[in-house]
């Protein structure tokens, strides 16, 4: 069966999903895209446009964390910058799209991950997100520089409209195959129907 995971590194579940799906033993198609796009194309709006449950997100992502044994650090300065709108969030798409094009996006994505949830990285500046590259073992100085190319960008549009097209409207969202399941909170159930049972534990 074919997986596929749907993400956005301004998610803190998708960061725990990106952390749990690795201890399922499958291959998985990752499609990191700009969830702000679809959400305006599906109607609608980031947790952030609610505060209450902006605050209750992070408490509870905070203790989905501590389930999975995992660090969970919320960048501070750069989510702040995020608040402040000083920050296009699309570019850390954008930057993994560009580095699966070069073959290095199992590092990349990683890294991004861990530096907006349980890192201090300025990835905000040009400077901060070339030493971040490189602290990261990352040797592709101009991914940035890839990542704003017409093609990436193009490519972005594009997935945020097939996102939409198949109904998914935030993120993690999951396909096995064709079957959709949303948030980190349902990998149960994806796990289930990659070893081909249903959820009563039936054979399929």
């Amino acid at each position: 069966m074919r997986l596929e995971f749907i993400s956005d590194y301004r998610s803190p579940y998708s960061y725990l999903a990106n952390i749990k799906l690795k201890t399922l033993g499958v291959s998985i198609d990752h499609k990191p895209l700009d969830i702000v796009a679809v959400m305006k194309l599906v109607n609608n709006q980031p947790s952030p446009m609610c505060p209450p449950k902006a605050r209750y997100a992070g408490l509870d992502a905070g203790r989905w964390a501590k389930l999975y044994g995992a660090r969970f650090s919320p960048n501070r300065p750069l989510l702040g910058a995020m608040g402040a709108g000083k920050f296009d969030g699309s570019l850390l798409s954008r930057a993994a799209l560009a580095a699966q094009e070069i073959g290095i996006f199992d590092r990349v994505n990683d890294a991004i991950f861990e530096a907006v949830w349980a890192g201090d990285d300025d990835l905000v500046t040009d400077q901060g997100r070339s030493t971040f590259l490189r602290t990261r073992g990352v040797s592709v100085e101009d991914l940035w520089q890839l990542a704003s190319a017409p093609k990436i960008v193009q490519l972005q549009v594009q997935q945020a409209k097939e996102a939409a097209d198949r109904g998914v409207f935030g993120v993690p969202t999951f396909f096995v195959d064709d079957e959709m399941f949303f948030g980190n909170d349902r990998l149960g159930f994806v796990e289930a129907r990659l070893q081909g049972k249903s959820f009563d534990g039936a054979v399929i």
